[in-house]
């Protein structure tokens, strides 16, 4: 049964860490889920370090079932790899999060997507830029996946909300926690609207630096192609372009306004090594035109 398949799942996530590859590698050593569980349970410890044979003390089932309560009475959907509502595109990546806590609906996803990201101090032309070509690609049926941060981020939910389209929103802590702070209005409107918002971590879990490269990899990866509107050198933005061609995946690039402006110049090597430049929506839908739409 499908609760029964997410439950062993979410043990994994806590024995091995949530986001760890290795995860992966222990469920196709034993067949599945379940099979890991009964096997490293029956004693089978070969995979695991000392630390991870630890965790095997403070992970029991009895607590995975009162968490996966806990979802059910806060309306926290659920779905791990492999079953019917988990997003096969995210399925394709190397390192593809087991687990995924969400409100909404991930349908929204099946049909032609786009990550767009950028600075979270975007300048009034990114933003004006990002709002146009936000709303004019949604329009077409498109949804378009950021990450729930100030700026950029802000300005492309917000940009499909107020069009009446659909946005997925992919959070760096636990999805019952208000990041960034008053971000709650803007997550009942995304559902309203048909979309979803989801993270791998646990329900409560505060946002930290460390969860946002983890939560790079999936804006990446639920997307045909990402687009970053604005970037400084050490921008996380970079970060997320870098895994979308890891991964094989589109990526396009306003081109600076000013060259010399450190806000905008981590963009620079991305368009030299071939990433596409976008002045307006139809520089991204050409790319698409016969394919998805």
């Amino acid at each position: 049964m499908k609760e029964n398949m997410d439950r062993y799942n979410i043990w994994l996530t806590q024995v091995f860490g949530i986001a760890s590859p290795k995860i992966h590698k222990v469920t196709e050593h034993y067949g599945d889920a379940k099979k890991a569980y009964d096997a490293i349970n029956d004693g089978d410890h070969t995979l695991l370090t000392k630390e991870e044979q630890q965790m095997l003390g403070y992970v029991t089932m009895e607590k995975i079932d009162r968490l996966i309560d806990y979802c059910n009475k806060r309306s926290i959907s659920i779905c791990s790899i492999g079953s019917k509502e988990y997003p096969k595109i995210l399925d394709e990546i190397y390192d593809p999060p087991v687990v995924l806590y969400y409100r909404g609906d991930l349908s929204c996803l099946d049909d032609l997507s786009l990550t767009f990201v950028g600075a979270r101090e975007a300048t009034s032309y990114i933003i004006k830029l990002c709002s146009r070509i936000s709303r004019d690609i949604s329009k077409l049926g498109i949804t378009l996946v950021s990450g729930m941060a100030h700026g950029v981020d802000e300005c492309v939910h917000m940009s499909c909300v107020n069009s009446g389209t659909k946005t997925v929103g992919v959070l760096a802590c636990g999805i019952e926690y208000d990041y960034p702070f008053g971000s709650k209005q803007l997550r009942e409107k995304i559902i309203m609207n048909g979309g979803a918002y989801m993270t791998e971590l646990l329900p409560n879990i505060a946002p930290s630096r460390e969860y946002f490269n983890p939560r790079n990899r999936i804006l990446a990866g639920l997307t045909r192609g990402t687009a970053v509107f604005q970037a400084g050198v050490e921008s996380g933005s970079l970060i997320t372009a870098s895994y979308a061609v890891e991964e094989g995946r589109d990526v396009f690039c306003v081109p600076p306004p000013d060259i010399f402006d450190p806000r905008y110049e981590g963009v620079i090597g991305f368009l030299e090594d071939g990433a596409i430049p976008i002045f307006n929506h139809n520089d991204i839908l050409k790319e698409y035109v016969g394919l998805y739409i």
